[in-house]
């Protein structure tokens, strides 16, 4: 029980969930930050080509992503996305909880979704 509750601080910290709901927006259609917005346009943009088309594209593409799913759910699908790219016993442990492969199938249909859509 002690570990479980030190993991989800530990997801809460790295999801920016324990910053106070005065930040994020109040309509629940539009819960999604201004900044998660922005960060997750400007490394869409990286991994493409740096214009004004992809821009529109990645903007697009984070607006269906946000249509699709609660920003906690896209902050908690996040956090194990980043868990699960290191190699500590910590990090493998996300890589087999069927939890976290929940809510990372949901964040990869959001996605598929929004590419279909914007690109």
């Amino acid at each position: 029980m002690k570990n479980s509750s030190i993991i989800i601080l530990f997801i809460m910290f790295f999801t920016h969930i324990i910053t106070p709901k005065t930040l994020y927006a109040n309509d629940s259609k539009n819960d999604f930050p201004t900044l998660t917005r922005s960060e997750f346009v400007f490394a869409c943009m990286s991994s493409n080509l740096n214009n004004r088309d992809y821009m529109a594209k990645c903007s697009c593409a984070i607006d269906e992503i946000a249509k699709r799913i609660s920003f906690d759910e896209y902050a908690e699908a996040e956090a194990i996305s980043r868990l699960q790219l290191g190699n500590s016993p910590r990090e493998e442990a996300f890589k087999s909880v069927g939890l976290s492969k929940e809510r990372m199938d949901k964040l990869f249909r959001a996605q598929a979704a929004s590419e279909l859509e914007c690109f």
